[in-house]
């Protein structure tokens, strides 16, 4: 049997020798018809633990701001607006900062808007139908991961033909354990609709090339635009376009480009649109725009691109680069250049006698560049993941039957089987397991993120004082108080102020009756989401001050990157004036503070929650 473009079935180019490669009954089930339907199915067993996650992060913000919700002041509860969240204007994002949702080093430019009418949609339909129930929320989320990776199953299937390979594949992305964290934080359901209508382009694109159905033209470019509405990420549909004209179109490049003209177009006319109506991303450090920063862009290429591969084909995850020193995210680094460069030689043969591996491997490699635009994670593979797992599904057929595939040398040989050993015990032993848990927790067990938010009593008299929260371990979910606070009915603090990031330890001095100085053992913004709110363009400089209601933060030292090192906290009150009301981070959990005597220093080492190991 061959595929459609005349190559032999498996991308080594010569077929498997049978019996040498899997029992036949196995080979039957991974070739037979339903496999999409099973694919898929298997797919939501693995993940139904997300079911019972409910709401994390922008998961309130979306609750606060859709139709039916409490509205939240500052924050647009518009449809089309659902992912926007700050929109540039440095008075609106002062207010936002002088409430206390957002760190008191916020860049008051800051702009984070983002264009996906279509995921809004899905959202507004969970809203409307059951706002109350975030598990069926959570059903839907699983429908869509179905969906998916049903449409993968049926692309192999075109692209590859019928084969037990094409079904090894699928079963591979089936059970890819990059998918917890889309289909389990409600917000980041976009990646899957995006990925979703992105892979039914390539499906009506390959039906028009390759069976000259010509709605094909149309319904192609049309797919790509709701993948591009539905989020950024449906740009790296582009990825296998492109790949596709190289590698599996033939004749003139004249007509393989004039295929793509429509779908540039698509992009053009998105892109445009985008800038027009104000949506983008500006001096914020996790997100970056790589049309209006080419030469940043480029180096975080070089920087995340080898860290996402390794994270897509082997392990460790993207998201463990978030926890590391600079120090740490050099080594991991160039462990993974060392990493790729051995897999593109073991490759090499592979992509020399087939077209279709070259046409996955270009796929994979370049769907790797727009997700250079923000932080290394998990949950931006899920295009990287529809070139990879062709490619580890070959390597895998390889090193079953080696001596069919005849490399003509034991030094291939044996990184092969090294490689697909590797690569088994990976994916197909460790990833399903991995997948189950990180649908169940996605962002951590429920202990450590419990210890994150303020559950301290506060009674109805919060509403005229300032709550002051002196080492928050996590700056992102204190700042997240008042909306927790509004969105449960509780009583909401006049103003909250999270003083400084308390991991690993922090030292606090009062060097008068109004102020606090606070010297964070790592410096201010250490960690990676800490950053999300001032970019490293953005330096601040001793002596500049961020004035809020009733506060003053004042910078009065750096460290060497030249973030805050020292900052002195100025109250127009004296620290033990009843409008303040103060806590301390310890234990796992938020404590009253008395605030130090005059001319006194303390420092605040935090410790572990009884019986439980360090959350952090």
């Amino acid at each position: 049997m061959s595929n459609h473009w005349g190559d032999p079935p498996i991308p080594l180019g010569e077929p498997m020798t049978p019996g040498k490669d899997l029992p036949r009954p196995l080979r039957a089930l991974l070739a037979h018809r339903y496999l999409p339907l099973w694919a898929a199915m298997f797919a939501i067993v693995l993940t139904l633990p997300s079911l019972r996650v409910g709401l994390l992060l922008d998961d309130h913000l979306h609750r606060a701001m859709l139709p039916g919700g409490p509205r939240y002041e500052g924050l647009a509860p518009v449809l089309m607006n659902l992912f926007c969240f700050l929109d540039g204007d440095p008075h609106r994002t002062l207010q936002i900062m002088d409430h206390g949702v957002l760190p008191w080093w916020t860049v008051p430019e800051i702009k984070v808007m983002f264009w996906r009418p279509v995921s809004a949609l899905t959202h507004w339909l969970d809203y409307r139908l059951w706002p109350q129930y975030p598990l069926l929320m959570h059903a839907q989320s699983l429908l869509w991961l179905g969906a998916l990776v049903a449409a993968v199953t049926l692309l192999y299937r075109r692209v590859i033909g019928g084969l037990w390979v094409a079904g090894l594949a699928a079963l591979l992305y089936a059970i890819d354990d990059v998918h917890a964290v889309p289909v389990a934080w409600l917000a980041n359901r976009n990646a899957l609709v995006a990925a979703f209508f992105g892979v039914c382009a390539l499906l009506a694109h390959d039906r028009w090339r390759r069976e000259q159905w010509r709605a094909g033209a149309i319904v192609g470019p049309v797919l790509l635009a709701l993948s591009l509405l539905s989020g950024e990420a449906g740009i790296g549909t582009c990825a296998y376009l492109i790949a596709y004209a190289q590698f599996l179109e033939r004749g003139p490049w004249s007509r393989r480009a004039a295929a793509l003209l429509p779908f540039v177009a698509v992009v053009v006319l998105w892109r445009v649109s985008w800038t027009c109506l104000g949506y983008g991303t500006a001096h914020m450090g996790l997100y970056m725009d790589p049309l209006a920063e080419p030469a940043r862009f480029l180096a975080a290429v070089v920087e995340r691109g080898p860290i996402l591969l390794v994270g897509q084909l082997s392990t460790p995850p993207p998201d463990f680069s978030v926890l590391l020193a600079p120090k740490g995210l050099h080594i991991l680094w160039l462990v993974s250049v060392a990493f790729v460069a051995v897999l593109a030689v073991v490759l090499v043969p592979v992509l020399r006698r087939n077209r279709l591996s070259r046409f996955w491997c270009a796929g994979m490699a370049l769907a790797v560049i727009p997700a250079c635009a923000t932080t290394p994670a998990d949950r931006l593979l899920l295009f990287i993941g529809i070139g990879a797992m062709p490619l580890l599904a070959s390597l895998l057929a390889a090193a079953l039957a080696v001596r069919a595939c005849k490399p003509g040398k034991w030094a291939w040989r044996v990184p092969l089987l090294t490689v697909g050993g590797a690569a088994g015990l990976i994916h197909i032993v460790l990833a399903p397991l991995i997948l189950m848990a990180r649908a169940a927790f996605p962002m951590g067990t429920p202990s450590m993120l419990e210890s994150l938010y303020v559950h301290t009593a506060l009674d109805g008299s919060i509403t005229d004082q300032t709550l002051v929260i002196v080492n928050p371990p996590s700056t992102v979910h204190a700042n997240g108080l008042p909306v927790f606070r509004e969105m449960s009915g509780q009583p909401v603090p006049r103003f909250t102020r999270a003083l400084a990031p308390g991991l690993p330890a922090v030292v606090v001095r009062r060097p008068d009756e109004h102020t606090l100085t606070i010297r964070p053992e790592l410096g201010y913004m250490a960690f990676r989401f800490d950053q999300m709110f001032r970019d490293q363009r953005d330096p601040m400089r001793v002596g500049q001050r961020v004035a809020l209601t009733g506060m003053t933060a004042e910078v009065t030292a750096l460290t060497p990157d030249c973030r805050p090192a020292e900052v002195a906290f100025h109250f127009a009150v004296p620290l033990e004036d009843p409008s303040l009301r103060w806590l301390q981070w310890d234990h796992g959990e938020f404590v009253p503070f008395t605030p130090l005597p005059v001319g006194t220093t303390l420092e605040l080492r935090p410790q572990p929650p009884a019986g439980r190991g360090r959350v952090w």
